[in-house]
């Protein structure tokens, strides 16, 4: 069975924030290009209008959290992930052992065969039945492999919409205009650690998970 990959949290994070940049952006910007827009000549050039300025809101607030930091510390997706990875060991070795039993079924038809122990007929009964049992297990790796990811999609949804749903709770809270992901899939190169809530946020998820773990 072929290694999986780990979850692309990091990748789902990016691109939903990403998109709630672009849109708070375009919200913020959409009146003064409006404005900008009325002042056109009649031959529907945009007249330069040196009154435009792009105005931010007041008390804009930013903040940053390191999605490799937040997965390598939330409790939440590193049990699910050893959970994932113990469940795919069993499929492993489920399949390994199959595969054993055809390897093996397959070395005594061919020793009873050099051997001239079987008939024509004999012979041709046991190579449908291996080639059934070769096609058997073929299915199998792939039913184990489409269930696995699956699991590991179904887990990444979870965690994904766990985090979405605390940061937007977290921005109101807190007054954040903006919550941006800083790791290394995102687009946020550089950043002062004065905007980093990191260490919060992962305090915060873990502290919600374990009291509903536990209640």
């Amino acid at each position: 069975m072929s290694e999986n990959k780990a979850f692309p949290i990091n990748l789902v994070l990016n691109i939903i924030l990403l998109i709630a940049v672009i849109v708070l952006f375009v919200l913020y910007f959409t009146g003064a290009n409006q404005k900008s827009s009325s002042n056109v000549s009649q031959t529907g050039i945009p007249e330069r209008d040196s009154s435009f300025k792009a105005v931010m809101p007041e008390n804009f607030s930013v903040a940053y959290v390191n999605t490799d930091t937040l997965m390598e510390h939330y409790e939440f997706y590193k049990e699910a992930t050893k959970k994932i990875e113990v469940y795919e060991v069993q499929l492993k070795n489920q399949y390994e052992s199959r595969a054993k039993k055809l390897q093996a079924d397959y070395e005594q038809y061919v020793s009873q065969g050099k051997a001239g122990l079987l008939t024509l007929n004999q012979q041709k009964e046991t190579e449908a039945r291996l080639t059934s049992q070769q096609e058997d297990l073929m299915n199998y790796e792939k039913s184990i492999s489409q269930e696995s990811m699956m699991k590991r999609q179904e887990i990444s949804g979870q965690v994904t919409d766990t985090i979405i749903s605390f940061l937007n709770r977290l921005r109101l809270e807190m007054n954040y205009t903006l919550i941006l992901q800083y790791g290394s899939m995102s687009g946020l190169l550089s950043a002062s650690p004065d905007l980093d809530i990191t260490d919060q946020v992962i305090d915060r998820l873990n502290a919600k998970y374990n009291f509903e773990k536990n209640h």
